[in-house]
């Protein structure tokens, strides 16, 4: 059986409005000095850290080195815990293209972000039995990285994988270079022509 591996952020799920609270929600119970956009931002830290495995002690050290703002580790659990309760949009849009899916391929998630917390939102919306493996930053190096690659990938033909993610620098560059077959979730319609695309992410029904 083929394997999809799955970027899920912005891929597959789209935050809610709950989304912006949940970080404002945070910003204004500790007074940290940043915004909610920026807070995502600086979460997103794989731009500037290269093949680490994230702890929870690494992430409170980065962003105390390289931003203004400065988490302990309780601060972070629980955000993190907020974090995965935010609802979803396109819930029932995602489950019936994961239900397809899941009958032709087996379903892998590799995300930055720390893997308890994805497999919590992933439960609480209903989605996490659609997916054999679950890796965040805390199990295999950060996204993008060919040790992450080759960790989930193995003794097994890479050619039997598809990478599906909605950043090409950040999801595809990196599984494409190796010879695995690629998919660009191209939600933003940059102009590109390297990389075969879908507009929708229903559009895999009928691409896969």
């Amino acid at each position: 059986m083929k394997k999809i591996i799955f970027d899920l952020d912005n891929t597959l799920l789209v935050i809610s409005k709950e989304w912006e609270k949940t970080y404002q929600d945070f910003i204004n119970k500790y007074k940290l000095n940043t915004s909610p956009e920026e807070l995502y931002k600086y979460f997103g830290i794989s731009k500037s850290v290269n093949n680490v495995v994230v702890t929870n002690e690494f992430f409170c050290k980065y962003l105390k080195e390289n931003t203004p703002i400065n988490i302990t580790e309780e601060m972070l659990i629980e955000f993190l815990h907020s974090y995965a309760n935010i609802p979803l949009l396109n819930l029932d849009l995602v489950s019936d293209v994961l239900t397809y899916l899941s009958q032709k391929y087996e379903l892998i998630v590799y995300s930055n972000w720390f893997t308890f917390n994805q497999i919590e939102r992933l439960k609480k919306n209903n989605l996490d039995h659609f997916f054999s493996k679950i890796y965040g930053w805390d199990v295999l190096p950060i996204k993008p990285s060919k040790k992450g690659i080759d960790a989930i990938v193995k003794s097994n033909n890479i050619k039997d994988y598809i990478f599906i993610g909605d950043n090409i620098e950040e999801d595809l560059e990196i599984p494409d270079s190796m010879g695995m077959e690629t998919i660009f979730y191209n939600s933003k319609q940059i102009k590109q022509q390297k990389y075969k695309e879908i507009y929708n992410i229903e559009e895999l029904k009928k691409m896969l």
